[in-house]
């Protein structure tokens, strides 16, 4: 007994001191349910523990247990601003208790939220700790919020069943503590009776201490006795220091319930000390609990890194509080010039964590969302449109590997497509492309598998009426598959397959503008005006922020010079600093224009190197402090998990198989999100939604999107090699090559290369290095040689320093056509992806390195 004695105390003094639910005391059904114990044993444990004087009960019902005096932390300083904002309201809390003819009723008025039922409750800890009430009084807490439907049964509990004042919560809570919260709830009759029992009520013998809780505006009637006014702050009347300490303090708790250390990151962390909450603490505490829920998912399989909360985990609302960023900078940079943004838990605490043993309906709102970070099902596919699905087929017309693709689509299907591939041929008057092939076999490789199927949009009539040769394709197709695997085609799934083999759209002849937007007087224009003179094109825009100016005024005229710029291809805005990043976002959402941005924080770091050059002395320390803020700038990029995106026309069905072949066969430890295409507006609004939270690696699919600058990755690649050699083709490196000294290469190339594109590069160097190799048996040294060489040749072509051929080069070409022939036929990708030519000189030169002529 005595065991489970300590074991239950245990229980209630965790549950009293650190869960909000149970500051009014626990029940012992609660007690039985965390414990997995029988009611009556648990109930005879607490009576004991009462009799032990470790707790008191009250005389409510249900009855509830509440820690004695001793054993409650000294009252009011474990309360955010305790010192602060709430200074004034703990004197007066302490003077009414204090008061020499006995306690003085209180009446706390607070918003919703903003912790009165805390505040309240170390009220009565001070209260218990003077004496009020004694071991054997009560403690009688009266919610009406929880009588709101049934008005009589709160008349029993406020004023008896008899309306005697012996049978009511007064009579019962002599000497003690009656709490009445949600005042507001009463109705007309209930207040006037109220008024009448607390008249009566001061005619006891020992009249209990009332707390009254009501709204901040709720009128309340007047009182037969003197009730002393405490009224509660809002979150955001609160100091900054208040702020961050409370956002701190929720975060703190669930690094211990979930037993990880949490990191919130700077932008995050302003987000939430910025942002207006309608339930302030309760509405705080609740979207500090969604974001962690949403950011522990992400590494829940690695339990040693530390819980990364980005901007992206938070509400919408609340991130766009960043808008205001610009007002409150100083502020902010006093609240977080020395802010610890980590959250770290106790080993030894004991809390509880279920809120994380239902993690998988989080998961299941996250895959909703379309930005779950750790999941590897495909998100819901969006809307397809024959118009935004036509296909940028830019791969190379070569054979299937059907021994490979056979590893995640049945042989069946595959000899049928095959089949069926002349005759189609025949049809198009054009030879369907390998990306097609696939892409193909995978959608009805997932019809096959009964693969769920997402919601797709396509317009029968208009697909048979425009195409009309690809639609009859596709029903040919459908028949072969109804006669050969007994598959049952739907009207809907053969529009979805004609959508296969139907061309690319024509692209639009409208282009994107720039616009410069910078804080002083006439930085933008002066840019502006630099750039269009320099580039003699005119498409450069500007727009100068007023420093003095209000937010709210400089966002509406921003969101105007977008509106009047935009041509209809979106803006590219370069900015300097501070809330704009937040006000484009707010901007983009209401108007639809299309805008990208690009940070370039000049301002920002001339603004630190002036506070640190009026500091430090030696020019040498400013320079490292200044280079050091600015790597912080971007050092939240490169703590990203990486992740690699796969792309069907089909919806969902081909790009899982594609990620599940990745799964299986990577070693890489990339995070894989598959994805449907629809329009490419959605599928833009989903890749910078997962960027918010993933450095996005490449796309894998049938079709390269060409967004964002992200590397592609032909599905033809990834079966065109052995399994044992997937990794080598995710990380663009030739597949005979060593990994490590092509990273360095890589890098050296980001670092060096001016007007050469690396994720371009990446894409063609290394199936030509792989080509030459076989072709010239390469050694790994000459392999790493070479692959410098010829980035280093396509950066001097697109810097225009080409060399003209000479008679010599002509000679040694001359001495070699069939050499000649087939590095010209080797080096077309590179000069059809950059748009180059590479002259004799060029091709003479890998030609002597090729052959070692020298």
């Amino acid at each position: 007994m005595e065991t489970t004695r300590v074991l239950i105390y245990d229980l209630v003094r965790k549950l009293v001191l650190t869960d909000e639910r149970y500051h009014d005391g626990v029940t012992a059904m609660v007690v039985a349910t965390h414990l997995d114990m029988q009611r009556t044993n648990v109930s005879a444990a607490l009576n004991g523990l009462v009799r032990e004087q470790k707790l008191i009960k009250t005389k409510t019902r249900p009855v509830r247990f509440l820690l004695a005096v001793s054993d409650v932390q000294k009252p009011f300083l474990n309360l955010v601003g305790h010192l602060g904002s709430l200074q004034q309201a703990i004197k007066l809390a302490k003077a009414a208790v204090l008061y020499p003819n006995g306690p003085l009723n209180i009446h706390v008025a607070a918003n919703s939220g903003v912790g009165s039922t805390t505040f309240v409750h170390e009220i009565q800890n001070f209260a218990w700790q003077q004496g009020i009430p004694a071991a054997d009084d009560a403690t009688v807490v009266i919610k009406c919020r929880d009588y709101a439907d049934d008005s009589q049964q709160l008349d029993r509990q406020l004023f008896g069943d008899q309306a005697d004042l012996e049978s009511s919560c007064w009579g019962k809570a002599q000497g003690g503590i009656v709490v009445i919260d949600h005042y507001e709830y009463l109705a007309g009759p209930q207040r006037v009776k109220l008024t009448t029992a607390l008249e009566a009520v001061k005619n006891l013998k020992r009249p209990p201490l009332i707390i009254l809780i009501s709204g901040l505006t709720q009128q309340v009637m007047t009182m037969p006795q003197l009730m002393v006014k405490i009224e509660l702050p809002d979150f955001k009347e609160r100091p900054w220091s208040e702020r961050w300490a409370l956002i701190r303090h929720f975060l703190t708790i669930e690094a211990q319930q979930s037993k990880r250390t949490i990191r919130v990151t700077l932008p995050a962390a302003r987000a939430l000390i910025l942002a207006t909450y309608d339930q302030n603490l309760k509405a705080l505490k609740t979207i500090i609990t969604m974001a962690c829920a949403q950011a522990y998912v992400r590494f829940m399989g690695d339990t040693d890194r530390e819980v990364r909360i980005y901007l992206a985990d938070l509400a919408l609302s609340v991130q766009r509080a960043l808008a205001h960023e610009r007002e409150y900078q100083r502020e902010l940079t006093t609240v977080f010039e020395s802010a610890d943004l980590l959250m770290t838990f106790d080993i030894a605490s004991n809390v509880d964590r279920s809120r994380f043993r239902k993690m998988p309906k989080v998961n299941q709102r996250q895959l909703d969302s379309g930005t779950h970070p750790a999941v590897v099902e495909a998100s819901p596919s969006v809307n397809t449109q024959a118009r935004s699905i036509k296909s940028r087929d830019i791969l190379p017309q070569s054979v299937t590997n059907v021994e490979r693709l056979a590893k995640i689509v049945s042989p069946d299907i595959i000899k049928i497509v095959t089949a069926w591939q002349p005759d189609c041929e025949r049809l198009l008057g054009r030879p369907l492309s390998a990306s097609v092939f696939n892409g193909l076999c995978l959608h009805i490789n997932g019809l096959y598998r009964h693969m769920p199927a997402s919601e797709q949009a396509t317009n029968e009539s208009h697909l048979q009426q425009q195409y009309v040769v690809e639609y009859e394709a596709a029903v040919k197709l459908a028949q072969i598959l109804a006669t050969k695997l007994a598959l049952t085609i739907s009207v809907a799934e053969v529009s979805l397959l004609a959508t296969f083999l139907v061309a690319q759209a024509p692209t639009t002849s409208r282009h994107p503008v720039v616009l410069y937007v910078m804080h002083g007087e006439g930085t933008a224009q002066a840019l502006m005006r630099t750039t269009n003179i320099l580039s003699q094109v005119d498409n450069t825009y500007a727009y100068d922020i007023d420093l003095a100016a209000h937010s709210k005024h400089v966002m509406q005229a921003l969101s105007r010079k977008i509106c009047e710029i935009d041509d209809g291809a979106g803006v590219l805005v370069i900015y300097d600093m501070g809330s704009i990043k937040w006000m484009l976002a707010a901007i983009q959402a209401k108007t639809k224009v299309k805008i990208r941005m690009i940070q370039m924080p000049v301002t920002l770091v001339g603004l630190e190197a002036a506070r640190k050059s009026a500091r430090v002395t030696d020019l040498d320390d400013v320079y490292h402090l200044v280079t050091l803020a600015l790597q912080q700038l971007t050092a939240e990029k490169t703590t990203k998990d990486e992740l690699i995106i796969t792309l069907c026309h089909s919806g969902e069905g081909g790009a899982a198989q594609i990620k599940d072949y990745i799964d299986q066969y990577s070693r890489l430890q990339m995070r894989v999100k598959s994805l449907a295409v629809g329009t490419r507006d959605e599928l833009v609004a989903t890749v910078l939604r997962l960027q918010q939270v993933y450095q996005i690696h490449a796309f894998v699919g049938t079709f390269d999107p060409q967004l964002f600058g992200i590397p592609f990755i032909p599905m033809t690649m990834i079966f065109e090699h052995s399994h044992q050699q997937l990794d080598q083709v995710l990380m663009f490196q030739p597949v005979s090559g060593r990994w490590g000294a092509y990273n360095q290469i890589y890098r050296y190339f980001k670092a060096q290369l001016e007007h050469a594109e690396v994720t371009k590069l990446q894409r063609v160097l290394p199936p030509l290095m792989d080509e030459l190799t076989t072709l010239y048996q390469l050694t790994e040294d000459q392999q790493i040689g070479l692959f410098v060489h010829l980035g280093s040749m396509i950066e001097r072509i697109l810097a225009g320093k080409v060399v003209a051929a000479t008679e010599q080069t002509r000679q040694l070409l001359a001495k070699y056509p069939e050499d000649y022939q087939r590095l010209r036929q080797c080096l077309r990708p590179v000069e059809q992806t950059f748009k180059l030519i590479v002259n004799d000189e060029m091709v003479a030169t890998l030609l002597i390195i090729l052959k070692q002529l020298c």
